[in-house]
């Protein structure tokens, strides 16, 4: 059932960014969304920064098997090893953010150029800002796994000491 929600949520999302990029499509011009590509890119960066950290805090092994793979083992629990594969691919989707984002504003440099250009603005224009729009979704569900993680983390913490601190009552040795 969850599958099926996500589904209708993500194809409410595409019609929505349909419907917004077909309706401002005349409205727009590059000037207009050089503020959100910035943001974009500084977020995607930020994101890889940020859980590259994470992976190598919390999973020291992870980061060195990737730089010594012959010498070190990382040996984790299923729990352990979906968190660094959703760590992964966040970093992983962030990053493909920011090529695709490198990709269309050097793609656009020579679009704009071309007698095709001329002829359907108002289509690339639309065609543009879909794509845009797109990535600022894809950059929201990275912000949203971002915090989701961090969340989890926290709270996997807060129960690991309340269980030392339960297992301290029970053996005698809290005060």
């Amino acid at each position: 059932m969850n599958s099926i929600k996500a589904i209708v949520w993500h194809l409410v999302i595409v019609v929505a960014v349909t419907y917004l990029s077909y309706s401002f499509r005349l409205d727009m011009v590059f000037k207009d969304v050089e503020p959100i590509i910035s943001i974009l890119q500084n977020t995607s960066a930020m994101i890889f920064t940020i859980m590259g950290i994470w992976i190598a805090y919390v999973y020291p092994n992870a980061v060195l098997r990737m730089v010594q793979p012959s010498s070190v083992t990382a040996i984790y629990s299923d729990e352990d090893l979906k968190r660094v594969r959703l760590l992964v691919g966040i970093v992983i989707f962030s990053a493909l953010i920011l090529i695709l984002l490198l990709f269309g504003v050097a793609a656009k440099t020579f679009i704009t150029k071309t007698i095709a250009f001329q002829q359907y603005k108002s289509l690339f224009t639309a065609i543009g800002l879909w794509c845009l729009l797109i990535l600022i979704y894809a950059q929201l569900f990275c912000i949203y796994a971002v915090i989701a993680s961090s969340m989890n983390f926290i709270i996997d913490l807060k129960n690991l000491n309340a269980k030392k601190r339960l297992s301290e009552k029970l053996d005698g040795k809290h005060k």
